[in-house]
């Protein structure tokens, strides 16, 4: 083996390690000139003298020789001084053929590491890939018979180098492959990281030594104890990093040896906006008509931000641009604006923020599925020839008033035996009004149908009886009812409406505290009394509970004025969607709200407020599959899919499968590796194509670059011992592995061959 490399990489500065060794030679040259300079001439009285010196010459010449070899020994030491030279155990081994170790860098490619906060136009990921290779250049020249293993938090199963040797022939390839990685859209999941480290190091069974380099910017919500949370996507195992090293340390029992290095790159103090939520309130939108768009957005930094320019783009329309006055520091501002919807179809829906050094979360997408109108499928449980004392007339009415302007509603009435042979999945909600019972299969229909997104409004009357509506829609919190009810009530003077969350985008209009329009004076004579799921007991249910304010639990929307305060609108969620039980009639039967100015317009935002969402994508995050799923009876099973960079990015194709219970085809795509709005091009089975859009977003949490500090990141790694490394410029001294600097004993040399050197020519001269 060539020990040159291994000589060289014992001197932190190998040239003047090597200019030392050539000042040696002064000396020998000093002697040699030095001898040149005399001229010699027989003189025959010099010959006594010349047999005496004879005598002493021998003793002469090696007293000379040992001062010249002391003064070149001194110059050598002094050129080992200043290249600073050092002993490394891990590099004895190496030249003396022992143990290799398996050097595992794992590089953060989350979108975070896209921020562009240091001023020389670089990002954390471009200065992750420098420490990478100052790691690989180091080692290349320590410990070359070391093998290294490259990988990406985004995709630890997949190395980008595997068992790579780090001889210098070989580094080219690897520095390729280096290079040739781009930081991804994704966020980090770090319990799958730290198991795709385990894999790694297992893959080499007679491997017995690692070390781990880290390189990230270590945000807090990754890696800090206890600031964990679950995530909703569909590839995380969670947020936090309690049990991470487990792995690691398991792997390193029987005699193993690892060394773990966490090298920070990031910017300690980063700052970013962003947006991290964009949603329809509304539900769904309707052609023609303007659509409420809310966007969240987040101010990660420690100052406000002033005039803040909020573009919207809706298709390919002319953007509308919204100024915030001011958004605080460290706070989060929902943001409402109106959108145009044209056209029936699918919208393709952009929010975005002045580009900041972290851009990539600036912009949020969503599709918006329009329709030509809400179908409303309304149950009458009590029909009557007389529109007067009909159930479901004057509702039917509010939605759809007479008129030349379209009221967006398009409501169709069955009675409660048409429920046997309907089509729920057609309809954006279901009405039942004052329904007494329905079969047990269209009771699990409607229940997987508001599961499934769907919206249910159910209105009481005198046909419902309590025990039979228990069992058949609350049964025991169990059923799609948001409340049990207990007894049907008549008080002694009719009650009137309470608005309880005046904040509920169904009555925020028409429920401020002054009551403009006066739905306080509404009398109600009959009504039933009700239990909220989540109370537990009849005195419960007279207060605001902290129950109510959860969707999973009844939430009380409105309350009667009566002693008790009983709820009088009550909204539950219940899967995808939602359910409502007003606990009055819908007619004139136990009221008179038909008669009152609010009746259409609460009628209407209740209807709108739970039909199925036209939205989707929001929820839907960079690595998560996309499902469609469409009728084999109007599209093929073929399915064209084009990126959000298309026709820069090809079009890929793909075959529906059955979906599961065999009610349809499902298009299922994986590759959902960037944000933008995704296109899925359907072919109708009559001729043509319908265009269906999906949007994939950022996960938001990763738009906070607060990080870790060093004492934080030890409680985290608990009995994982690891050394910190600050910056690039601490890289290559931080991950030396134990050297021992000489400098010091070179500096006693020096001296101490110095001083015995002025010490023997002074006695050697004197006695000569």
């Amino acid at each position: 083996m060539d020990l040159t490399p291994h000589i060289l990489a014992a001197f932190v500065t190998p040239a003047l390690a090597t200019a030392g060794a050539a000042a040696m030679a002064a000396p020998i040259l000093i002697h040699l000139l030095a001898r040149r300079r005399f001229k010699r001439i027989r003189w025959a009285a010099m010959d006594f003298l010349i047999d005496a010196e004879r005598k002493n010459r021998r003793r002469i010449q090696m007293e000379d020789w040992i001062l010249m070899a002391l003064r070149a020994l001194a110059v050598l030491l002094v050129g080992l001084l200043v290249s600073r030279p050092f002993f490394s155990p891990k590099g004895f081994a190496s030249w003396a053929g022992s143990q290799r170790t398996e050097r595992v860098i794992v590089i953060d490619d989350s979108f975070s590491m896209s921020y562009e906060g240091f001023g020389d136009g670089t990002n954390s990921f471009a200065r992750a890939k420098d420490a990478a290779r100052s790691i690989l250049r180091t080692v290349t020249a320590q410990t070359p018979d070391d093998t290294v293993t490259i990988l990406r938090t985004s995709e630890p199963d997949k190395p980008i180098v595997a068992g790579a040797y780090l001889e210098q022939s070989r580094m080219e390839g690897t520095l390729a492959r280096l290079e040739a990685i781009s930081v991804s859209h994704r966020s980090m999941d770090l319990p799958m990281v730290f198991n795709g480290v385990v894999d790694a190091l297992r893959r080499d069974t007679g491997l017995l030594s690692a070390a781990v380099y880290f390189v990230s910017d270590f945000q807090r919500l990754d890696w800090a104890p206890g600031s964990g949370e679950a995530r909703s996507g569909p590839t995380s195992q969670g947020r936090g990093t309690a049990g991470l090293p487990d792995g690691l340390l398991r792997w390193a029992e029987d005699g193993k040896s690892i060394r773990t290095y966490l090298v920070n790159v990031g910017d300690a103090n980063a700052t970013n906006a962003a947006v991290v939520s964009l949603e329809l309130p509304a539900g769904q939108v309707v052609a023609g008509t303007e659509g409420i768009l809310r966007a969240e957005l987040a101010n990660f930094t420690n100052r406000p931000m002033n005039d803040v320019a909020v573009r919207v783009t809706v298709g390919n329309r002319p953007e509308i641009v919204k100024t915030i006055p001011n958004m605080p520091e460290r706070q989060k501002l929902n943001v409402e604006i109106e959108g145009s919807f044209l056209r029936t179809g699918d919208e393709a829906v952009r929010v975005d923020l002045p580009n900041d050094a972290l851009q990539l979360d600036d912009t949020r997408y969503l599709a918006a599925s329009v329709v030509s109108a809400l179908r409303i499928l309304v149950v009458n449980g009590e029909p009557s020839p007389d529109s007067f004392d009909d159930e479901t007339t004057l509702f039917v009415t509010a939605l759809r008033p007479e008129g030349e302007i379209f009221s967006g509603f398009e409501p169709t009435v069955i009675t409660e035996s048409g429920l046997d042979e309907a089509n729920l999945g057609q309809f954006h909600v279901v009405v039942l009004a004052n329904v007494f019972r329905i079969s047990d299969p269209v009771v699990e229909s409607l229940e997987r149908y508001v599961r499934s997104g769907g919206g249910l409004l159910i209105f009481l009357g005198d046909q419902v009886d309590a025990d039979v509506f228990n069992s058949t829609f609350y049964r025991l919190g169990e059923g799609v009812s948001p409340a049990e009810l207990i007894e049907s009530v008549r008080p002694a003077s009719p009650a009137r409406l309470m608005i309880t969350d005046r904040l509920h985008p169904a009555l925020r209009g028409i429920g401020r505290a002054e009551d403009p329009l006066g739905l306080a004076q509404v009398p109600f004579w009959t009504y039933f009394a009700a239990r909220p799921h989540g109370i537990e007991s009849d005195s419960d249910v007279g207060g605001l509970m902290e129950a109510e304010r959860t969707m999973a639990a009844g939430h009380v929307l409105a309350r009667f004025n009566d002693p008790e305060e009983r709820p009088a609108i009550i909204e539950r969620a219940f899967g995808e969607g939602r359910a409502m039980l007003v606990v009055s009639s819908a007619d004139k039967e136990w009221n008179l709200w038909a008669d009152h100015p609010t009746y259409l317009p609460v009628m209407m935002e209740l209807v709108a407020h739970l039909a199925r969402s036209g939205a989707s994508g929001d929820d839907l995050w960079v690595g998560s599959p996309i499902e469609i799923n469409f009728d084999p009876s109007l599209y093929q099973p073929d399915v064209t899919v084009r990126p959000p960079g298309f026709p820069n990015e090809p079009e890929a194709f793909l075959t529906a499968t059955p979906a599961e219970g065999g009610l349809g085809l499902v298009a299922r795509w994986e590759h959902t590796d960037s944000t933008g709005i995704y296109q899925f091009l359907l072919a109708q089975l009559g001729g043509g194509e319908h265009i269906r859009l999906v949007a994939v977003n950022t996960d938001p949490r990763e738009s906070d670059l607060a990080a870790a500090d060093e004492a934080e990141l030890r409680r985290s790694m608990g009995d994982l011992r690891f050394e910190y490394v600050r910056g690039i410029e601490a890289l290559a001294a931080g991950t030396d592995e134990r050297r021992t600097e000489l400098w010091m004993v070179c500096l006693i040399a020096v001296v101490g061959l110095l001083m015995t050197e002025q010490a023997l020519a002074f006695h050697w001269g004197r006695r000569r």
